[in-house]
């Protein structure tokens, strides 16, 4: 409830519609109930065939002679000793004497409007009284559609805001925590569950308010009515409001289940279908299609559950309502038979009550009986968004474990030495990937780097880029350690080509491009000459720049979606060039052309490869390999032609 709480807070941001929101269900409830008790007048009408006007005057004289009866007999007993019984008698006076001053002042407010508004023929105010009724039922349902409307534009508002907040958060988390949810369980928190927010904001600042008003407003009604009464009829209250409390807490329960596997659902959905290729060319669409069915009949069964205690609390409620009426028709009609104001020796009411009387009060009982039905829907929507926001606040709470410094250190452009002192790294803390790590990297050298798979390569160059910290040791630049440097200031200066190429369903020229937005076209294409890609770009692309590549550059082959990674890092004109594998899917040819290029960038950029191919090794100024964690000299070049 905390962090649903925290939601809620935010909607103070958006008062103006809240209030305006707020008035409507005011209004709504004001004339839910009014609506019933304007049954009263007509069934006093109707049944007497008075007018409004006369039935009020009556009324008013009629409360003035039962006034005059009381006000005698205090007047009696006020003038002798008075036994316990007696005194009883007198305070009972009393408070029936403040019962009619509260009618006659009514009365006498209500007379001059009665006058004004409603014509004296019976039949004719009750053409008047239906009138209104239509009338105000228009405007209800006015209230109603701007009380919706202004509420959901306020929820999908905050569920905006937080949707971006996540993803946010997202695009700034470190590697490893990121990892650790896994993309399937952020698209499942942004699309999902913040739906589910939507909802549970939308009903508990509009159901939730609006339903209880309507509720009080029949309550209020019947208690002007008879409040005693009212009072006899909620005796089953305790009762229902354990079952309902009972049944909120199964449904926060199972709805935390299906946010669960919901989040389960996505990563088995994406992970198939992200690798679809694989899955076919293994033969294994049965076990995928065996894996989602598991997960989707999962998603089924506690869907079920809800289904079925949200079925539960309708009866429940409506067995509430029943009992509260069940009581009163019991209670009225003992009143009203036998012309009594008492039960069971209990004070229910100062004047025996009259059959329209009861009849109203019943209907507004009914009519409170409703909104308390909608409660249990509201209820259900509201417990979803709390468990939602139990979900989306941790993440948005959650730090990262790369940040900026508090005062960042300047850094000369460009650097002049990047260096490793006495590294120690691994992503678990029992098993050590790099150790004794020391390298100095002057700027304009090339270094490449091999080693067997898994030695540790690709995780120095996650280093140097700052996606993971070292648990011991340094990684400096100008023997400043990164953790003093802006991230901002650190990345720009370094472009990362790495052999699972990533790019976005754009077109060429936008892929190329990302990373300099500010790149003229004439910048893109020379870039792209620099890679080796131009000629494939123009000559066997339908639309040659402007051509989509579709989603992660699925209409490209793996050596083309490098060449184009390999343009966009070149675009950028770095200080530091990585090259993680990054010709691994290009022909033998190509790569000695992109080999050529990469050398007339010797000595004005630091380049740090890692390959297993001969011809980029060529480029390397010096050598090194990854062995058991440690860093080997192996071999050292004066140049690329030595």
């Amino acid at each position: 409830m905390q962090n649903f709480s925290r939601a809620l807070k935010v909607a103070i941001n958006y008062w103006p519609s809240l209030l305006l929101a707020m008035l409507c269900s005011l209004g709504v409830a004001l004339i839910w109930g009014g609506n019933i008790g304007a049954i009263y007048p007509v069934m006093e009408v109707t049944l007497a065939g008075k007018s409004l006007q006369a039935w009020n005057a009556e009324r008013l004289v009629e409360s003035q002679n039962r006034t005059a009866a009381i006000q005698q007999e205090l007047q009696l007993l006020a003038n002798r000793p008075l036994n316990e019984k007696e005194h009883h008698r007198q305070n009972e006076l009393k408070t029936k004497l403040q019962s009619e001053e509260a009618i006659q002042i009514a009365a006498a407010r209500m007379q001059p409007w009665l006058v004004r508004i409603f014509p004296v023929d019976p039949f004719h105010t009750v053409l008047a009284v239906v009138g209104l009724l239509v009338a105000t039922t228009l405007i209800k349902s006015g209230l109603l559609v701007a009380n919706e409307w202004l509420v959901a534009r306020v929820s999908n508002d905050i569920t905006r805001d937080i949707r971006r907040q996540i993803f946010d958060r997202a695009l700034v988390l470190d590697k490893a925590s990121f990892q650790a949810h896994g993309t399937s369980a952020f698209a499942a928190q942004i699309i999902y569950t913040a739906d589910q927010l939507a909802r549970g904001l939308a009903n508990a600042l509009g159901g939730l308010v609006r339903e209880p008003l309507k509720i009080i407003a029949c309550l209020v009604g019947a208690g002007y009515i008879c409040w005693r009464l009212l009072l006899l009829s909620m005796i089953v209250a305790p009762l229902a409001g354990f079952f309902i409390y009972w049944i909120g807490r199964k449904l926060r329960a199972v709805s935390t289940r299906i946010l669960s596997q919901s989040t389960g659902l996505h990563e088995v959905m994406l992970e198939s279908l992200g690798n679809l290729q694989t899955v076919q060319a293994y033969c294994m669409e049965n076990e995928e299609r065996q894996r989602f069915a598991r997960t989707t009949d999962d998603m089924r069964n506690y869907s079920m559950k809800v289904v079925f205690y949200t079925t539960l609390s309708k009866p429940v409620i409506e067995v509430f309502g029943l009992g509260m009426i069940a009581v009163t028709m019991l209670g009225g009609a003992y009143l009203i038979l036998y012309r009594q104001t008492s039960i069971l020796g209990i004070p229910i009411c100062d004047a025996p009550l009259s059959a329209p009387q009861m009849l109203i009060f019943f209907g507004l009982l009914v009519g409170a009986s409703d909104p308390l039905r909608k409660l249990g829907a509201v209820m259900q929507f509201v417990n979803a968004g709390i468990i939602a926001a139990d979900n989306l606040y941790p993440l948005l709470d959650m730090p990262s474990r790369i940040v900026d410094p508090p005062n960042p250190k300047p850094i000369a452009k460009p650097h002049r030495m990047l260096s490793l002192r006495d590294v120690h790294f691994g992503y678990q803390a029992d098993r050590t990937i790099l150790q004794n790590v020391s390298l100095d990297i002057p700027f304009g050298s090339t270094v490449c780097i091999v080693g067997a798979n898994g030695t540790g390569k690709s995780t120095m160059m996650q280093l140097v880029c700052r996606f993971y910290d070292p648990q011991s040791g340094s990684v400096e630049i100008d023997q400043t350690n990164l953790k003093d440097v802006a991230i901002q200031d650190l990345r720009s200066r370094i472009a990362l080509v790495t052999q699972s190429t990533e790019l976005f369903n754009r077109t060429v020229i936008d892929n190329i491009r990302y990373g300099k937005t500010d790149a003229s076209d004439e910048d893109v294409r020379l870039a792209a000459v620099q890679a080796h890609a131009d000629e494939f770009i123009t000559k066997q692309l339908r639309h040659g720049y402007q051509t989509p590549v579709g989603p992660g550059g699925q209409f490209l082959s793996g050596g083309q979606r490098q060449r184009i990674s390999l343009a966009r890092a070149l675009l950028r004109k770095p200080e530091i060039l990585v090259l993680d594998e990054a010709t691994s899917q290009i022909d033998m040819h190509s790569e000695l052309l992109i080999r050529d290029s990469l050398a007339q960038l010797k000595g004005k950029q630091t380049i740090l490869i890692i390959t297993h191919r001969e011809a980029l090794l060529d480029l390397a100024d010096v050598i090194y390999e990854v062995r058991n964690g440690e860093l080997v000299e192996v071999s050292t070049f004066r140049s690329a032609a030595a």
